[in-house]
């Protein structure tokens, strides 16, 4: 047996004689368990991940949406607060976003990221616009990440802004289709 006490990756092999197996990896993420999560936004059902923490329960998600791991907002901004427990020090922030879309999910036009020591002054940190409207067929996963100079805060907020009414290249354009945005989890170092 062994202790995993920070966020790590594990590979292991067997072997039998002279023979050997292939190396499987795996990761292993240290979860915090003094986080909370506050939603200003309202997740789809069907699109839940398991519920109010799944931005926050250290579960990382694939390429495929219908794995049940992502959490999807259909035509609406994904606004959610981290509650740190304790102002501790930060360096990187970084949230997941999917995009697949065939299936109509887009990458948010914008993100957002502000931090705080008392939940009421945010202070903003540069925004990140990402050209969410350019056709793409590929189904990718971007993480946006914020760094900032280690300074000890306890809220960090998150906005993520929906492109909303999709691009006139898209089948669903016709039909006045609304785009999705998938979100995974929110890391904070």
């Amino acid at each position: 047996p062994f202790s995993i006490t920070k966020d790590t990756k594990v590979k292991l092999y067997s072997e039998k004689g002279d023979l050997k197996s292939p190396i499987l990896s795996t990761p292993f993420y240290k979860i915090d368990p003094n986080l909370s999560i506050t939603l200003e936004s309202e997740f789809a059902n069907q699109y839940s991940a398991g519920g109010n923490d799944a931005l926050i329960d250290g579960i990382r998600s694939t390429k495929n949406y219908r794995t049940g791991s992502w959490q999807g907002y259909h035509n609406t901004d994904l606004v959610a607060t981290v509650d740190l427990g304790r102002q501790k020090p930060i360096n990187t922030i970084s949230v997941n976003f999917l995009q697949d879309q065939g299936a109509w999910i887009f990458y948010p036009t914008e993100v957002q990221c502000l931090v705080s020591k008392d939940g009421m002054d945010f202070k903003a940190l540069p925004s990140q616009k990402i050209n969410a409207e350019d056709k793409n067929n590929e189904i990718e996963i971007k993480t946006v990440r914020f760094k900032i100079p280690m300074t000890e805060y306890k809220y960090v907020k998150i906005i993520a802004k929906k492109l909303g009414k999709l691009p006139e290249w898209h089948l669903g354009y016709p039909m006045d289709g609304r785009s999705w945005i998938f979100a995974d989890e929110i890391s904070i170092n």
